[in-house]
This record gives C-alpha cells, sequence and structure tokens, in this order.
C-alpha cells in the first residue's frame, strides 16, 4: 500500500503542477494536451497487449501509433477552434472511418475468417480508448467552465477511486462484485462515493464559474452520477483484465499497474460528465 500511495501522490501533483503551469501561461493547454496525447497512446498500448495476453495477434505498436495520431488530430482542431477534415467534418473520425475501412478490406483480402474476432476488438478498442478519451478534451473545452470542469472531473473521479480503495482496506467486509473484482467492497464503494463527492465539492467551491453555471442542486447530482458511472470504469478494466488472466495492464507504474490501470475510471466517466455538465447547463438556463 505504501508504494501505491507514493506513487498515487507524485502522480497527483505532476498533474497539478502541470494544470497549474497552462493555467499561468493562459491560451491553449497545450501541457494537458500533451499529456492526453500520451495517455491514448499507452492506454491503447496495454489494451493490445492484454488481448494479445490472451490469444489474439493485434499489431501493438502500428495499431498504438495509429491513436496517438487521432489524439494529436482531435488536440490540433481544438487548437484552430473548427473542425479540419473535409465537408467541415471532424479529422479524427474521418481518419478513424478511413482506418476501419483499410483494415475491413485487407482482412477480406487476407481471407482468414477466424481473424475476424481479432478486428472486432481493435475496434473496440480504437472506440474504447480514442472515442471516449476524447470526451476529456471536450470537457477541458467548455465554453466558460472549462478548466474547472475538468479539474472537478479529475479530482471528483479519482478521488472516489482512491477513497474507495482505502475505505475498502480499512472497513470493507461485504464484497460488490466478487466475480469481476474480488478486492472491491461495498463499502468501499459507498466510501469512495462520499468522500469523492467531498473532494469535487472543494473544487465546485473555489470555482465561481462552476458556481455560476451550476448551482448546487444540480451540481450535487451531476457529481454523483459521474462518479457512479467511472466507478464502473474501474469494473469494466477489471473484467477485461480477468477476462485473459492478468492482474495489471502493465507494469509500468509501481503499485498501481500501468496508464490503463490508473485512467480506467475516466474513460467511462468522460462522455457521462461531459454530456451531464452541458444537460445541467441547458436545463438550469431554461429554468
Amino acid at each position: 500500500m505504501r508504494t501505491r500511495v507514493i506513487a498515487g501522490v507524485l502522480i497527483a501533483v505532476g498533474f497539478l503542477a502541470l494544470c497549474g503551469l497552462d493555467y499561468r501561461r493562459g491560451g491553449f493547454p497545450w501541457g494537458i494536451s500533451c499529456l492526453f496525447v500520451v495517455g491514448i497512446w499507452a492506454g491503447m498500448r496495454e489494451y493490445l497487449r492484454l488481448q494479445n495476453a490472451g490469444g489474439a495477434k493485434l499489431p501493438v505498436e502500428f495499431a498504438a501509433a495509429l491513436a496517438a495520431a487521432l489524439a494529436v488530430a482531435v488536440i490540433l482542431e481544438f487548437w484552430k477552434a473548427r473542425p479540419l477534415g473535409p465537408a467541415d467534418m471532424p479529422i479524427g473520425e474521418v481518419l478513424l472511418l478511413g482506418i476501419m475501412v483499410v483494415f475491413m478490406c485487407a482482412e477480406v483480402i487476407r481471407g482468414e475468417p477466424e481473424r475476424f474476432r481479432d478486428l472486432a476488438v481493435l475496434f473496440f478498442g480504437f472506440f474504447y480508448i480514442w472515442v471516449l478519451g476524447t470526451y476529456s478534451m471536450k470537457i477541458r473545452h467548455l465554453p466558460a467552465i472549462g478548466e474547472a470542469a475538468f479539474l472537478w472531473w479529475i479530482v471528483a473521479s479519482k478521488g472516489t477511486d482512491a477513497m474507495a480503495y482505502f475505505t475498502g482496506k480499512a472497513i470493507g467486509k461485504h464484497k460488490l462484485i466478487p466475480k469481476v473484482s474480488p478486492g472491491k467492497t461495498i463499502e468501499g464503494s459507498v466510501g469512495g462515493l462520499v468522500l469523492g463527492c467531498a473532494m469535487g465539492l472543494v473544487v465546485w467551491k473555489i470555482s465561481p464559474a462552476l458556481q455560476r453555471e451550476l448551482p448546487l442542486a444540480w451540481f450535487i447530482p451531476v457529481s454523483l452520477l459521474v462518479q457512479v458511472v467511472g466507478q464502473f470504469g474501474d469494473l469494466v478494466e477489471s473484467l477485461m483484465k480477468r477476462s485473459v488472466a492478468m492482474k495489471d495492464s502493465a507494469k509500468l507504474l509501481p503499485g498501481m499497474g500501468g496508464v490503463l490501470d490508473v485512467i480506467d475510471c475516466l474513460l467511462l466517466s468522460a462522455p457521462v460528465a461531459y454530456t451531464a455538465l452541458v444537460l445541467a447547463i441547458k436545463l438550469r438556463a431554461h429554468s
């Protein structure tokens, strides 16, 4: 546990320092954007390695590089503040569609029907890592509240994840879903929700933009929804690792595993957080 705590603290300090650097410099958040690209590349690489450990035959480095290229395309569009693809379409979506068509045609020419399942696994990887991950940048670039909303989403999601772990270790007795993740408990899940919500409230309290756009009556249900989905994100990755008999996605971070083990709750909660924030703002404006 000590190694996990030290690694977690170092990651948190590094992330907050990067956010602070972007805030101090102003303008486009290049630090967070670079972290996003690296996270997409590393997450896709670990996902593919997990699938190959389960018997798939996927091009790990090539596909991870493609995912990183798609992530760069997303950043360029936010930087230019407009779609860069043909007919005003997002260039990342255009490239992903092109990649899918090329891969499917290539498999038909190869003529090995038994590889079709690998193709489906590969495409799911692009959806799971790149499509879901892209919503993190959509949160960061929300008008008026992007910076604060991004910080709240990270703090609430990872805070819930961390507090669920520590609460479960301290008082956990009843298993949550033992077939998926034997170590997670109901007590840990509830403790994570309560303490994660409290950490999110701290961000809300120090952010005039969030208070203005999301009064407390709207913010609390949005926060709880995002945290619940984030816990399911952790369980989804646990299910994935269990399906290939692996404990961690990698051994990159001492006591924590790999990058995918760190961002699992964020991947699932990002589109929910973005959608919930946009809907809450619009509903409040019309109420």
